[in-house]
């Protein structure tokens, strides 16, 4: 063999692989078999947790993929599968809020990386994506999240179902509640302000995904004020 080959096939060996589909599948039949209705089955799940633990040991060793959507979706999947199972870690607590360090210090393995569920999101996907569309896909284990879907995003269709996820969480109670001159929005658009830009950047943004009715309904200049987050678990 020569030198040239030598090294191709040493790079070929040392670089992590792609989550192989076995893996994949595994975890589409996790989310198909434990989340009825946006809520998490986690007492179920702990039974047996051989499938989600077999798609996060290929997350941890996976090549991040080199298409922005496809990375985008590898990373949504990525964190709500480490919600999911950080939950059942630490025995289905009434609240993640009830854990110490559960957002900011339990350190997991994505792409080779050494990262917070914090640092996931603040700082490998959000400065990628530049989406504020992805805060209505990343679940984290509260009743006030968006709802948890029943299949990852993996596999195509990312652009719709970001959109439809950021209309169905306004139209829900916990994402806005809508009257005459003034909405109530959920504290996701007042943690993360900066990233749809700024106070009048969350009311373009909430205008754009509201429907019709409820667009005219606000007016040119609403109060914003902001939903109380619940923090319960958000299990079946």
């Amino acid at each position: 063999m020569s030198a040239t080959a030598a090294l191709a096939l040493a790079l070929t060996l040392a670089a992590p692989a792609q989550v192989p589909e076995s893996a994949h599948k595994g975890y589409a039949e996790v989310l198909k078999t434990h989340v009825k209705k946006g809520r998490v089955d986690y007492k179920t799940l702990s039974r047996d947790t051989s499938k989600l633990d077999q798609y996060l040991a290929a997350v941890a060793k996976a090549n991040l993929p080199k298409g922005k959507q496809a990375r985008m979706a590898f990373y949504i999947d990525a964190y709500n599968a480490l919600v999911i199972k950080s939950v059942i870690t630490h025995g289905r607590p009434r609240s993640v809020l009830d854990v110490k360090g559960f957002f900011k210090e339990a350190v997991h393995t994505v792409a080779g990386k050494k990262v917070s569920l914090d640092a996931l999101e603040k700082k490998h996907l959000n400065p990628f994506a530049k989406d504020p569309r992805t805060h209505f896909v990343l679940v984290c284990a509260a009743v006030g999240c968006p709802i948890i879907e029943a299949r990852p995003f993996v596999g195509g269709g990312l652009e719709r179902r970001l959109d439809a996820a950021t209309r169905r969480y306004l139209s829900s109670p916990t994402g806005a509640k809508v009257s005459d001159g003034a909405i109530a929005l959920s504290k996701i658009f007042d943690w993360y302000k900066a990233d749809f830009g700024g106070s009048q950047g969350v009311l373009s943004f909430v205008k754009r995904h509201l429907p019709k009715a409820q667009q005219d309904q606000l007016g040119a200049t609403p109060k914003v004020g902001y939903v109380d987050y619940n923090w319960t678990l958000n299990q079946q």
